[in-house]
């Protein structure tokens, strides 16, 4: 069964573009071996990421991150079952994100203009993953 851990956390410290491209690098690779795909988002600070694939290495994985040292302040939005992945085929989808952007994350955006259909998903989910997907797909 399909699982995904969708979180927010503060950086540690500000990170420039080329400490965010290795990072992206690293995760790409590492969850290409693991088989998780999934998007990340960073801006004013802070991580905005979705990992989906089976249980055990979405929550390890997970929980690798909790303990990074370049995180605090992980908050989890969802740790569920899902039917299917919304981010197939991304090993690790990237965008940076300006402060507008992120304060439309945070409930500026009408749920009406957000919705996907996704099975077994809750509508706040819905709603997340619609706007997650607004970040990277034209």
């Amino acid at each position: 069964m399909l699982h995904h851990i969708i979180y927010l956390s503060r950086a540690t410290v500000a990170f420039n573009e080329q400490q965010l491209q290795q990072l992206l690098r690293q995760a790409s690779s590492r969850n290409q071996a693991l088989d998780v795909t999934g998007i990340l988002l960073y801006g004013q600070e802070q991580f905005l990421q979705v990992l989906e694939g089976e249980q055990v290495p979405v929550q390890t994985l997970y929980e690798q991150i909790r303990q990074d040292p370049r995180h605090r302040d992980v908050t989890t939005f969802a740790d569920k079952q899902i039917a299917q992945r919304a981010f197939e085929g991304w090993a690790m989808a990237y965008h940076p994100q300006d402060p507008q952007q992120l304060q439309q994350f945070a409930g500026l955006v009408s749920p009406a203009d957000l919705w996907v259909e996704r099975p077994n998903l809750t509508q706040a989910d819905q709603h997340l993953l619609q706007l997650l997907r607004s970040f990277v797909s034209p």
